[in-house]
């Protein structure tokens, strides 16, 4: 998990970068077809990159949450199998 948080952490890094980047490009390139290729190509790029980070973000947290779940699922079991037999008889 600790790759994926380093993937996602260089994935922002890029969209940071792309971001800068065009806009670096749009302010010296100002007419019409510069809006128009940052509200159909740049805009939607980055919202896509942005979706895509915040669902691998979620994910992760709850992969997170299920590998807490069977950690301590993990845990009882040890307990119960370590227990004395006598425990089981009631």
């Amino acid at each position: 998990m600790k790759q994926l948080k380093m993937l996602l952490d260089e994935m922002h890094q890029y969209v940071q970068a792309f971001n800068r980047n065009n806009q670096i490009l749009n302010d010296n390139w100002q007419d019409k077809k510069s809006e128009q290729f940052s509200s159909t190509c740049v805009t939607v790029v980055n919202n896509t990159c942005q979706e895509y980070m915040q669902t691998v973000e979620q994910v992760q947290t709850g992969i997170n949450s299920s590998l807490e779940q069977l950690k301590s699922m993990e845990q009882e079991l040890s307990k119960e199998l370590s227990a004395p037999e006598w425990a089981y008889k009631g």
